[in-house]
C-alpha cells in the first residue's frame, strides 16, 4: 500500500504536479478550441487550435506505437542514473536545480528509495514519450521491475544539465 501511495501521488515531497492530469484540466478560453498538451502547474491553460472537422478525421486514428522515437544514449543513460540513484537513496544533489535540491528531504528521499526497492530490479526500461512545451522537454521512460506496479520516470534537465523535474508514478497500463 505504502508503495502504491508513494508513487502514485506527490512525489519527493510535492516535486511535480501529477504528470498530464491527474486532475480535469480547465475549460480552454471562450472561443478556443483544441487540445492542451502539456503545461506546468503554473502556466496558463493553452490550447492548438483545431482545424476545421474533416471526413478523414472521423476514421479511427492508428493505434499508437508502443514506445517514443529512440532516446538518445545520454539521455536515457541519466534518465536511469537518476533511478538507480533513487532507489539506493543515494543521490548527487548537485544533478539537481536549487529549488528541486533543498525540496528533496533525506526523509522523502528513504521513502522513495524504500519504495522503488521494494519493487526488485528493473526488468526493462524503455522510453515512451518526450513531451516538449516551450524550452521545456519532458522525457517519460517505462520501468518494469520484478513486481508490479509499472513505474513511469518522468524527467527533465535545465539548459545547465540539472535536473529540473522528476516524478515517479504507477501506470495502470500492463
Amino acid at each position: 500500500m505504502l508503495v502504491r501511495h508513494v508513487l502514485s501521488g506527490v512525489i519527493l515531497g510535492g516535486l511535480a504536479a501529477p504528470l498530464l492530469a491527474a486532475a480535469p484540466l480547465p475549460a480552454p478560453p471562450p472561443g478556443v478550441t483544441g487540445t492542451r498538451v502539456f503545461a506546468r502547474a503554473d502556466a496558463e491553460p493553452s490550447a492548438i487550435p483545431s482545424a476545421a472537422p474533416s471526413p478523414a478525421a472521423e476514421e479511427p486514428a492508428p493505434p499508437r506505437p508502443a514506445s517514443a522515437s529512440t532516446p538518445s544514449p545520454e539521455i536515457a543513460a541519466r534518465a536511469r542514473a537518476e533511478l538507480e540513484a533513487n532507489r539506493t537513496g543515494k543521490i548527487d544533489r548537485t544533478h539537481y536545480t536549487a529549488d528541486m535540491a533543498e525540496r528533496m528531504t533525506d526523509v522523502t528521499l528513504a521513502e522513495v528509495s524504500t519504495s522503488l526497492k521494494a519493487l526488485g530490479a528493473v526488468k526493462s526500461f524503455t522510453q515512451v514519450r518526450k513531451i516538449t512545451q516551450g524550452a521545456l522537454t519532458l522525457y517519460v521512460f517505462r520501468v518494469e521491475f520484478e513486481k508490479p506496479p509499472i513505474v513511469e520516470e518522468a524527467i527533465a534537465w535545465n539548459a545547465a544539465g540539472k535536473v529540473d523535474f522528476l516524478q515517479f508514478r504507477t501506470t495502470q497500463q500492463q
